[in-house]
């Protein structure tokens, strides 16, 4: 086995005492490692991913580990709290890409992503809308529609409420309450996020790990997130 090294990282996992070098400043976010647990030892954390390589990493103090289970829209009900990344089209609807069900409130808000068309929204499910008759007739029109509500950025009583609530990073804000909407197209992936532990650390389990540098070079888990 040897030591992560990948080259789509500015870091290293555990670099090793005879390659040890100064470290490099640690950018502000790096993309998560994605792959299969190849073993756990109960410290050190192996995993194997898509390209063949084996990296391992030790886990944080405080690591959180999480599990995300299959789920459809008909599992969504109001008064759940979800985030969906979604882009928005020419005619402004916004359309799901991913559904994610939390057990709780956590960074409410609705704000742009990355590409200028996409935007994240985290939101109590105010409503669920599928039209039973028009599915069931098999007409067009039918898409699952999911409405929203949210504490953004904004002072309390603003007439437009967008942005995330400064005051809850993670967890329930207050001030402004906007509302959104979005249409939920077939195949969307819906998944809740539920409590793990390092018993689910079996292998062949997948899991996208997230990393942090320490002072002396070496990387360890900070989030585990295991899916089935």
């Amino acid at each position: 086995m040897r030591i992560w090294i990948q080259a789509a990282f500015a870091t290293a996992l555990i670099a090793a005492p005879a390659f040890a070098q100064p470290a490099a400043p640690r950018p502000p976010a790096t993309p998560p490692v994605v792959g299969v647990v190849q073993s756990f030892d109960g410290k050190i954390l192996a995993v194997k991913m898509d390209d063949g390589s084996v990296g391992t990493a030790t886990l944080a103090s405080n690591v959180t580990i999480s599990y995300n289970a299959k789920r459809t829209l008909a599992d969504i009900k109001p008064g759940d709290f979800i985030a969906s990344g979604g882009t928005r089209g020419a005619d402004g609807k916004i359309r799901a890409n991913e559904i994610r069900i939390f057990s709780g409130v956590r960074g409410e808000g609705q704000f742009p992503m990355a590409k200028a068309d996409q935007v994240m929204t985290n939101a109590t499910v105010k409503e669920v809308m599928t039209n039973a008759t028009v599915k069931q007739v098999g007409a067009s029109g039918g898409v699952p529609v999911i409405k929203l509500s949210f504490h953004g950025a904004a002072a309390a009583g603003a007439a437009n409420c967008t942005g995330r609530a400064s005051d809850a990073p993670g967890g329930a804000g207050s001030g402004c309450v906007g509302e959104t909407e979005f249409e939920v197209p077939a195949n969307v992936q819906v998944v809740a996020t539920l409590p793990g532990d390092v018993s689910m650390l079996k292998p062949g389990a997948k899991v996208s790990v997230n990393l942090m540098q320490g002072p002396d070079g070496a990387m360890s888990a900070t989030r585990i997130t295991i899916s089935e």
